[in-house]
């Protein structure tokens, strides 16, 4: 074999070896591609989002029912039995007007006893005003004393007598029938006759439309701070199938029991109570204090330490790797849905939102999604 020949047959050598290690190598990449792709496909998946700048939006919806500011459940005080009802339900009715009248016999009865024994009472002083004439002609200083005695204590019961008739003529009078102590419209009667005063509630409620009606609510914290007294909102009145809006004032706040509820007055000539009453509040913040608004499910807690999720991207030989980063954060305020974050992320951070697994680790590798 010749020279030219052996420099050939090495030089073949040598192709198919660089061609057996390209090959090598190019598995080898594919290999490794194919399992990097298969290892992406098990890792977690998350979806993300970006904060965004602007107003920080506090919202509030709520209903009561109207109530008359001016009411009264009037019944007998003493309890007589109902001779008849001169009002029904809806009626209107003016102040002083006779609703209810009482079966008043047993009290005037007594009154007329009482009467009677006032007046015998005086007969009896009489005679003790004789009695005491006698004793002081007679010059007897021990019947005369005796004589003084008695008249001043019959002058005693008399006096307490005649407060005792006074009082049972004044119950007699205002007892004798119910009558209404402002103009208005009746909304109940319990009354029935021939039954006892206030048996299972007011013998008759009545109310006034002259004050108006008023609806109680109870709103969020972030809310009452937006409301004071005397302010005018939009109360959304619903009357039979349609809604009025109407301007409603706040009567009132009161903040009890970590519970901040708000009266707020409606008046309008075609309320009669009972409506229901909504309210749809919208506020925005004064603002946020140069942080950035973030999902309030984006944000987490533990003990003391608040802190979000977000995307650090890592370069490596086989391209870019998404890995977990746990970032402690500074919040704001927060309505239903969003989060003020005042520091520890940027504006365009992506932060973590959802995720496949209930718990994300610092420095995890993981797959980014898109909705």
């Amino acid at each position: 074999m010749g020279r030219q020949d052996i420099e050939h047959a090495v030089t073949g050598k040598k192709k198919r070896f660089r061609l057996i290690a390209a090959l090598f190598v190019s598995g080898l990449i594919v290999f490794t591609l194919y399992s990097n792709t298969l290892q992406s496909l098990t890792l977690t998946k998350v979806w993300t989002t970006i904060g965004r700048q602007g107003a920080l939006v506090q919202s509030y919806t709520g209903s009561g029912v109207l109530e008359p500011i001016t009411e009264a459940a009037l019944s007998n005080k003493a309890g007589w039995a109902i001779q008849s009802v001169k009002v029904k339900a809806g009626d209107v009715v003016h102040k002083g007007q006779t609703l209810v009248v009482y079966e008043s016999d047993e009290a005037e009865n007594r009154y007329l006893d009482a009467k009677a024994q006032l007046e015998q009472q005086s007969l009896s002083i009489q005679g003790l005003q004789d009695r005491y004439v006698e004793a002081a002609s007679s010059g007897d200083d021990i019947q005369l004393r005796s004589a003084k005695r008695d008249l001043k204590s019959a002058h005693l019961t008399m006096e307490m007598q005649q407060r005792n008739l006074n009082s049972m003529k004044a119950d007699l009078v205002s007892n004798r029938e119910l009558k209404a102590p402002f103009e208005g419209i009746v909304t109940m009667v319990g009354a029935v006759v021939g039954m006892a005063s206030a048996g299972a509630g007011p013998d008759v409620q009545i109310t006034s439309s002259s004050n108006g009606y008023q609806v109680a609510v109870q709103v969020p914290a972030a809310i009452s701070e937006h409301l004071r007294i005397g302010q005018k909102l939009d109360v959304q009145v619903s009357q039979a199938e349609s809604a009025t809006t109407m301007e409603g004032i706040i009567s009132g706040i009161e903040n009890k029991e970590s519970q901040i509820n708000i009266v707020i007055k409606v008046r309008d000539a075609s309320l009669r109570g009972g409506e229901q009453a909504h309210l749809d509040l919208r506020f925005d913040s004064a603002g946020t204090g140069g942080g950035i608004l973030v999902p309030s499910s984006a944000i987490h807690k533990q003990g003391q330490e608040t802190y979000v999720y977000v995307i650090e991207e890592r370069k490596g030989p086989l391209g870019d790797t998404s890995h977990v980063r746990k970032m402690p954060v500074k919040t704001g305020d927060s309505n239903d849905s969003d989060t003020v974050v005042l520091q520890g992320i940027f504006p365009d951070a992506p932060i973590i939102l959802e995720s496949s697994e209930p718990a994300l680790m610092d420095g995890e590798r993981v797959r980014v999604m898109t909705k």
